[in-house]
């Protein structure tokens, strides 16, 4: 693609499925997981979280206590939380491809200690990144302007020559103001997204 020189990749329904988030944990303790995800998103878990400020684990011992779980204070909910991803080869295939021909980075609203889990697990495709950009290490959240600038930055070209794939409107949308070329990433249909990248970004 014409004046494009660094992509970044998002991780959640980019590089790893994450659809079956908390399955794990709620199954085990018969919480009801639409309960549990309302918990998450409607108190500050979801934004303490990905801005750095509390841990998973410290998330779960408010969970605990929320939900009156028993014999759950050693459990180690970021493990069991990762546990239920699973990689989208299909997507480290690609990046691997686009490696040879740009640079390539990784930016993501992640939570404090998973991202060296996530590689470990082989959850985000192996590759040495130019640029990784976390909402948990720079205090900002996509879809705001500062986390898109700093990544701008940290990528040491223009607006303009940057491509971003995402699986959230809202965090494309962003990206757009900002100036950078996006593309919706469609995790239900892995195959033929993977197809139209490619026809972008190697043809």
């Amino acid at each position: 693609m014409n004046r494009v020189k660094f992509i970044y990749f998002d991780i959640g329904n980019v590089m790893a499925d994450t659809n079956d988030y908390f399955k794990g944990a709620t199954t085990k303790f018969n919480i009801p997981l639409s309960d549990f995800t309302q918990f998450w998103d409607g108190g500050n878990g979801a934004d303490d979280m990905t801005r750095g400020k509390i841990t998973a684990q410290e998330f779960w011992q408010d969970a605990v206590r929320k939900f009156n779980i028993e014999n759950a204070g050693d459990f180690d909910f970021l493990e069991s939380w990762l546990s239920d991803y699973k990689p989208i080869l299909e997507t480290h295939e690609l990046a691997r491809k686009l490696s040879k021909q740009y640079k390539i980075g990784l930016i993501s609203n992640l939570y404090p200690g998973m991202i060296t889990k996530l590689f470990n697990r082989g959850l985000v495709a192996d590759l040495k990144y130019s640029a990784v950009i976390l909402s948990c290490e720079t205090g900002f959240r996509k879809p705001e302007k500062e986390i898109y600038q700093i990544a701008t930055e940290k990528a040491a070209v223009r607006p303009e020559d940057i491509f971003f794939i995402d699986d959230r409107i809202d965090f494309i949308e962003g990206a757009n103001k900002f100036g950078w070329h996006t593309f919706r990433f469609d995790d239900s249909k892995i195959l033929s997204t993977i197809n139209r990248l490619e026809k972008l970004l190697l043809e």
